[in-house]
């Protein structure tokens, strides 16, 4: 594996962190996209593979770039990973393609376009988009990928760990209003160490975790620390932490409760709670409960710390249709994915109602979001950026993924892309869910 250190703090200076769910490191994409993403349709030649692997480091693998655009679709031969394993048949999914999804007007870049013009454009960051509704596919291109590609997921893995803290705590093994100490005991004496689970889950604890442009600056910063730490990096004293030494070193900052303030240290602590109660691998954990479950198409992987730490705040990587699937499980098309339903009627119910409206517009996320949308969602909660008065339920990932659930209206909308252009998803995704029942 290539050695980065000489790297230093670019990681923290240049870019966003893995799981900035609706910021990009530079706003846009700095060239378009038509080049390099749309060449990934095909799949790569021998030779380009060869030559973008060996020009890859991590800050390209962050911003928009040929290099991070193959790595992005190849991440598990940079990094090094642990296998999600799948098991047993293959569920098959029923496609219905409704052409009249991809007519439904939108405005961009000025101008009336149909969705399909948006999605296909030369311009388009986007590499992947899929419609479920009511169990069914009735959308789905693939400009910029092929349907068996393996995406990173990035920040769109969050709900991953919340998933699995809802298991354990249907199944008595948790209660998220106790402190995080219960569970971890190695967060004692650490500032962790009273943080109630549920604050961690809706990611307002307080700690001096930030991920904002302001704490990616500094690198000083909790945040920063944790961040290079995570990749075997050395920080500004010259140290290098393992993991888990920077994630409990964090600070204290203020009153848990208080402010929503994105963060993927919340998603690592939460990592470290599960493989607590449960004895396993976070890959373990995830393909026993998730993988195999929902009959995949493929293996997922797990990008892992130089310690073995299951990066389970973003780089989680598979096929987008599996990552739809996942998507299911919080609708009542479940049993078309599962024979069991893995996500309570009760479990589900409290993801939409456990967030802290009051605090929801304190930080900077919440703001973000409202913008995206055109609307005001209410809160966020289980590591979902945005619940909406409906039920509707979003998350967002770095340079341009996303997971959009409409519980009440059995439907999914998914994308994977490489960089923030002015294709506005969010606001697409919101309109498919509000008009596909009435086409």
């Amino acid at each position: 594996m290539k050695s980065w250190a000489s790297a230093g703090l670019a990681l923290c200076l240049m870019v966003g962190s893995l799981g900035a769910g609706a910021e990009s490191a530079n706003g846009s994409l700095s060239k378009p996209a038509n080049g390099f993403l749309r060449d990934a349709a095909g799949g790569y030649s021998a030779e380009a593979a060869y030559q973008l692997q060996e020009n890859w480091t991590l800050p390209r693998f962050l911003t928009v770039t040929p290099e991070g655009a193959y790595s992005y679709l190849h991440l598990a031969t940079q990094l090094p990973h642990a296998t999600i394993y799948r098991q047993g048949p293959v569920v098959p999914l029923v496609s219905e393609l409704d052409p009249r999804l991809g007519q439904l007007p939108v405005e961009w870049q000025g101008k009336q376009q149909t969705l399909d013009e948006v999605i296909l454009s030369p311009q388009s960051p986007l590499q992947g988009v899929i419609v479920m509704h009511r169990g069914k596919v009735v959308y789905e291109q693939y400009p910029g990928m092929r349907p068996f590609d393996n995406h990173v997921w990035m920040s769109n893995a969050k709900p991953v760990a919340s998933y699995l803290i809802a298991q354990l705590e249907g199944e008595g093994r948790l209660d998220v209003e106790q402190p995080v100490v219960r569970y971890l005991p190695a967060a004692a004496g650490t500032h962790w160490e009273n943080i109630k689970v549920i604050d961690v889950l809706n990611m307002q604890t307080g700690l001096d975790l930030v991920e904002n442009a302001a704490a990616r600056a500094n690198p000083m910063s909790g945040f920063s620390r944790f961040m290079v730490a995570e990749v075997g990096y050395p920080n500004r004293e010259g140290e290098v932490l393992t993991h888990n030494e920077a994630l409990l070193s964090v600070g204290y900052l203020g009153e848990p409760g208080q402010k929503f303030e994105y963060s993927s240290a919340n998603t690592q602590l939460l990592g470290l709670i599960i493989e607590s109660i449960t004895g396993q691998r976070l890959a373990d954990v995830i393909s026993e409960r998730v993988w195999r479950p929902i009959g995949a198409e493929g293996d997922a992987q797990l990008a892992l710390s130089p310690q073995g730490n299951g990066i389970i705040h973003g780089l989680i990587s598979s096929r987008l249709v599996d990552m739809a699937r996942f998507a299911m499980l919080y609708t009542p098309s479940w049993h078309k994915v599962s024979e069991q339903r893995l996500v309570s009627a009760a479990s589900l119910e409290k993801i939409r109602t456990a967030g802290n409206p009051a605090a929801y517009y304190q930080g900077e996320m919440g703001p973000r979001l409202a913008r995206l949308f055109g609307e005001r969602p209410v809160s966020n909660a289980y590591q979902w950026d945005a619940i909406f008065a409906d039920g509707d339920m979003y998350k967002g990932g770095m340079n341009g993924q996303g997971l959009y659930v409409s519980p009440d209206k059995d439907l999914v909308v998914a994308w994977f892309g490489t960089g923030f252009a002015e294709v506005p998803m969010e606001r697409l995704a919101r309109t498919v869910a509000l008009t596909r029942p009435t086409l």
